[in-house]
């Protein structure tokens, strides 16, 4: 069961975070096998453009998270990460070589490395 100190925050920032279909449909299945976690998105400092986008499955809610939920289906985002990925938008994609969650349409991100895991930011 998800424990949390105090209520996680939905709000307008959170709401500006998308989820294609293909990325709903892969969380039902997830979640189906595994009702207690959620997919945990963060950006941290690395990888090979400055930034870079991490996924997990957790079951610990922090103070500072956010929770966007689309059709059913939740994801978890921690404050700082979801303004790196404030309009951005949450797919998975299944490829011959691998199958993975992906970050696409960033507008926060100016470039990214060829196989979509980082990116540096735009400078206004």
């Amino acid at each position: 069961m998800w424990s949390t100190a105090s209520s996680p925050v939905t709000d307008n920032l959170a709401a500006s975070l998308n989820m294609t279909d293909g990325c709903v449909k892969r969380l039902k299945d997830l979640y189906s096998n595994e009702p207690s976690r959620l997919l945990r998105i963060s950006v941290e400092g690395g990888g090979c453009s400055g930034f870079q986008y991490l996924f997990s499955l957790d079951t610990k809610l922090e103070e500072e998270d956010c929770i966007i939920e689309k059709n059913d289906v939740k994801i978890v985002v921690d404050r700082q990460s979801l303004e790196f990925l404030e309009g951005a938008t949450v797919d998975f994609q299944s490829e011959l070589i691998r199958s993975s969650f992906r970050i696409l349409q960033n507008p926060k991100a100016d470039s990214g490395c060829s196989c979509g895991a980082s990116f540096s930011l735009k400078v206004d």
